[in-house]
């Protein structure tokens, strides 16, 4: 009888399962501490390269600027890239993240040079553990359903 209760639910028990493996891998993933801040875009290609200025919030006991190359928004509005957004010196403007601690405290912080592996597997996971999960739900529910609609429509007497 235990086994016929279990062959039922494993199904869904193996979603969960993978479900808490996504969120720990999530979880297990160290994200670094960041702060946004405003780029000057000197120049700019069109596949998104470009070479940007910012003031180190973080520089010794007053902000300094730096400049480096950083992956800039290819799609961001007309507004605010180069000579639209200040005409006066032809620049363009962006948003972009610098790190908020540890020794590179104050250097642009780039996605593409992150490797995100913990969250890269979470990613999988997690969809399918929920389609696991819901197949589980789907084969006990329908083998409930049945049970109960068996001829007569009722559960034996005892007796």
């Amino acid at each position: 009888m235990l086994r016929a209760r279990w062959s039922r639910w494993w199904v869904l028990v193996a979603g969960i399962v993978l479900i808490a493996l996504a969120s720990t891998a999530y979880g297990a993933t160290p994200y670094p501490e960041l702060r946004q801040i405003g780029l000057t875009v000197i120049s700019e290609e069109p596949d998104g390269r470009c070479e940007v200025r910012w003031r180190d919030p973080y520089g010794a006991s007053t902000a300094r600027d730096r400049e480096g190359a950083y992956r800039c928004d290819p799609d961001r509005d007309a507004r605010l890239k180069a000579p639209d957004h200040d005409p006066a010196t032809g620049f363009g403007y962006d948003a972009g993240w610098v790190l908020a601690e540890g020794k590179r405290k104050g250097e642009l912080y780039s996605p593409d040079e992150y490797e995100d592996t913990g969250g890269v597997i979470g990613d999988y996971l997690f969809p399918v553990g929920l389609l696991v999960a819901y197949f589980g739900l789907l084969h006990a529910g329908v083998r409930l359903r049945w049970r109960r609609k068996r001829p007569g429509g009722r559960a034996p007497t005892q007796g």
